[in-house]
């Protein structure tokens, strides 16, 4: 669903800001400081609910200001949708959809979905694991809302096995207690495996056939499990339970699906390790077209393409493939310093599908 128009109040540098936007490519340009990446950052916010900037919300309040509101207004088809979050200093946030609050963010994710190529987005191929599994856990609770379920109840149950693991007693009445969560976490953390390889090849498949469309690429996506991944919540079962002292010896689960390790292998090589700053750049293009298509094929929606700074970041040749590969009935959003750049590397500010926005 595109977004028509977005309203800012005490967000980031904007006291009040109000924008709208084009069904195509809009730019938005300035110089550095006017606020940009800050209304990126709002519209990714009304999809995702929550930054990709920071996790301390109080930080999106302008100085000095008690309270922000983001409202933005979408369209599907003939129908409009408005979701608004406000948030106060105090740490109060409410967000809402057609004026009726919803409880979490599951209703969320996955309603208008965004797809973001930023400097930040680089910590998926040049980040630790935790960040890798951070970036397809968000991306397959977009696709799946159960598989979102799913991982919204492991996370729980890992968090109450870890605190018993974090205080356990061998001579109290924590084992039978531990066992008790390990049937538990067994069927759930079992079932988020299932789901999440499923995703995984399904992503695989649709990366290999955008990484075909530029030559002499081989970007190739493995997903390294830290054992071998169990048949069924019995053989989960029996492996935790061979793991129960080291995990009391360290105080927190060391098997399941948040330690799955993730690695990209460019041209035959971890690129984490030996890749260069273009490749990392490259790569990180290529991910994100894939993510666009995978979107489109399984949810059946159209996500909104944000693009903070590109040009600034690809050459040329890249950036004009860049661009030639978003489908021109998806809507784009790209931040630049000097609107002459983008221009040209072809987009066509004249189109009227397409328009600029100036920030002071």
């Amino acid at each position: 669903m595109p977004i028509m128009e977005i309203g800012l109040i005490s967000f980031r540098n904007h006291a009040e800001l109000d924008v709208k936007f084009c069904p195509g490519i809009n730019v938005i340009w300035g110089k550095n400081g006017s606020g940009k990446t800050a209304v990126l950052e709002a519209i990714y916010s009304l999809s995702i609910g929550k930054s990709f900037r920071t996790n301390r919300k109080k930080e999106l309040i302008k100085t000095n200001e008690k309270y922000f509101s983001v409202t933005g207004k979408f369209r599907n088809n003939k129908i409009f949708q408005e979701v608004q979050i406000n948030q106060t200093k105090d740490g109060n946030r409410r967000t809402l959809i057609d004026g009726v609050k919803i409880e979490g963010i599951k209703e969320l994710i996955g309603l208008n979905p965004v797809v973001l190529l930023s400097p930040e987005e680089q910590i998926i191929t040049k980040g630790a694991p935790v960040d890798q599994r951070n970036y397809f856990n968000k991306l397959f609770s977009i696709l799946s809302a159960d598989y979102f379920s799913l991982l919204s109840e492991y996370a729980q149950i890992l968090r109450q096995r870890n605190k018993l693991l974090d205080r356990f007693n061998m001579y109290g009445n924590e084992q039978a207690e531990l066992e008790i969560w390990d049937e538990r976490i067994a069927e759930c953390g079992q079932n988020v495996w299932e789901k999440r390889i499923k995703l995984f090849d399904a992503f695989d498949k649709k990366l290999q056939e955008v990484t075909e469309a530029f030559k002499n690429t081989e970007l190739n996506f493995v997903c390294e499990f830290p054992v071998k991944i169990t048949k069924n919540a019995e053989e989960y079962f029996n492996t935790l339970k061979q793991q129960h002292n080291k995990d009391i010896y360290l105080g927190y689960t060391t098997f399941g699906p948040h330690t799955d390790k993730i690695k990209f292998i460019y041209g035959g090589k971890k690129i984490k390790q030996y890749g260069s700053q273009g490749e990392h750049k490259f790569a990180l293009l290529l991910i994100k077209l894939t993510e666009v298509k995978l979107i489109k094929q399984i949810t059946g929606k159209d996500p909104i393409i944000l693009l903070d700074d590109l040009f600034a970041k690809l050459d040329d040749n890249r950036s004009k493939q860049a661009l030639s590969m978003i489908e021109s009935d998806l809507q784009t959003i790209i931040t630049t310093t000097d609107l002459k750049t983008v221009e040209t590397r072809g987009v066509d500010i004249g189109n009227q599908n397409n328009c600029s926005i100036h920030l002071e």
